[in-house]
Parts: structure tokens; sequence; C-alpha cells
């Protein structure tokens, strides 16, 4: 078992090590070094911080990743219901920590969306999401959905809500460190799914076309230091949306990390009451 532990972290310090060195380059390029240095009196603090932190958040991801099969999460309760949909790669697991947080805050009524990151393209699993809102939805006709996605499932969220099928059927939106204009470090991924999301895709005109609704309240949580998208100005949702900072934390740790989970758990409470 220790050896396992021990593969793991050292696996997770190699990711780690590339990621955010990738991320140093892509910063000095873009001029965000000078917006870490006046936010947080230095780049290295923040960037340490969340690499110090992901040695332990990766292992876990690897660790929870069998756990995939849990898949229903719902609980009784008169709360509306709350759509989850994961990243490029994951599965169910990737709620684990985040739905603990989200019952604690008064939201038992949730339902996760997975996917197979290889073999399906967008907008195969963009009509799948709208059908299981729609589902979701008929499960409780009087009360509208809540969703939220991390990563990709903020881009698949952020199509489906323009569905003339889900008008006045969804509450509102919250994604949590979403490529919304791509990154650089999708021409590295594995399968067409991860490629679409280069910044140079088409998928992002498509999306640039779509028609967001005006009065539906959208939410993205961003981190300075996101090693996986390149640049971090890549971050920044379109016209229309909120955006508030998490503490400087990495990609996958805001799926484990109280201070997103309760971000959007206010942003929920806000327009769920």
């Amino acid at each position: 078992m220790g050896g396992i532990l021990l593969a793991l972290v050292l696996a997770s310090a190699a990711v780690l090590v590339l990621t955010y060195g990738l991320f140093l380059l892509e910063s000095a390029h873009s001029g965000h070094l000078d917006a870490l240095r006046r936010d947080f009196g230095s780049v290295a603090r923040p960037v340490c911080r969340a690499f110090c932190f992901g040695l332990l958040e990766l292992p876990l991801l690897v660790a929870t990743y069998p756990l995939g099969w849990l898949s229903c999460w719902q609980r009784p309760g008169g709360t509306p219901p709350v759509l989850l949909v994961h990243g490029l790669y994951h599965n169910h697991a990737a709620w684990l920590l985040f739905r603990r947080h989200l019952l604690r805050a008064g939201f038992p009524h949730l339902r996760s969306f997975s996917y197979n990151s290889f073999g399906t393209a967008f907008p195969e699993l963009l009509e799948r999401v709208v059908l299981a809102i729609l589902a979701l939805h008929a499960e409780r006709p009087g009360q509208r959905v809540a969703v939220v996605g991390h990563s990709l499932g903020g881009l698949l969220l952020r199509a489906a809500v323009c569905d003339p099928r889900l008008a006045g059927k969804v509450a509102c939106l919250v994604t949590l460190g979403t490529p919304h204009h791509g990154s650089t470090l999708a021409r590295l991924a594995a399968g067409g799914l991860g490629r679409s999301l280069r910044p140079e895709s088409g998928l992002f005109a498509e999306l640039e076309r779509l028609q967001e609704p005006r009065n539906l309240p959208r939410l993205a949580l961003v981190s300075p230091v996101d090693n996986m998208v390149l640049p971090a100005a890549n971050l920044t949702p379109p016209p229309g949306w909120q955006s508030a900072a998490v503490p400087p934390m990495g990609h996958v740790a805001m799926l484990y990390r109280a201070a997103a989970a309760d971000l959007a758990a206010a942003f929920l409470r806000k327009h769920l009451s």
C-alpha cells in the first residue's frame, strides 16, 4: 500500500511540475504573473501553495476514480434539484467531496451526470445533458433545476441552457475552472473531445454564437493559479456572467476544497430561494 501511495504522489508531482511549468511560461507571456504579484505579493506563494495541495489532491482523484459507479445521490427532500456535470476524463466520483459540502449546505436533491471522454463528441454529449436536465425537471415539475459543471462540464451546461427545450426550467448555472475560451494545454490532450478544447477549435466559435438566456444567473468560479486552463485569461466567462475568484488552488482542487463549494452553495441558495 505504501508503494502504491508513493507512486501516486510521484506521478502527481510529475503532472504538477509539467502543468505549472507551462502555467508559468504562459503567464509570463500574457502578463498574468504581474497580476499575481499585485494580488499576492509574489508569484511563488500562490503557486507553491497550489502545488503542495495538489500533491494530495491528484492522488485523491486517482484513488476515488474507481468509485465512479456511485451514480445516484438523490435524497428525499423538498429542495430544488441540482445536476452536477464533471470534466474531461472523470466520472461520478469527481463530486464525492463537493456533494458532501452541498448536502451540509442544505441541498439534498443531487444528481450527477457522467460520460465517457473517448469516442463521443461535444454535440452528442450536449444532447444527453439536455435530456438529463429535462428528466430531472420532470421529477419536480414545479421546481427549476440548478446546474453545476467543472471544467468541460461547465461548457456542456453553458451550451445546454441555450436549448429552447430548457426555457424556464433552469434556475442558475455555476461553472468551476471552466475553459470558456479553451486551453492551450488541450493540444496535448488524448482523444478528439479533449483536443476540441484547444482555443482555435471551432467549438468556441459555436459557443460564442449561442444566445445565452439573459435572465439566467450564471457564475464562473476561477482560480488565479489554475494549472489546466492556459492562459489564465481563458477562464474569463462571456459577458453577462458573474465571476468570482477562489483562493489559489489547482484545477482539480476546485472539486475538493470547501472554499469553492461554499461559493457555489451561496450562489445556489440565493437563486433557489
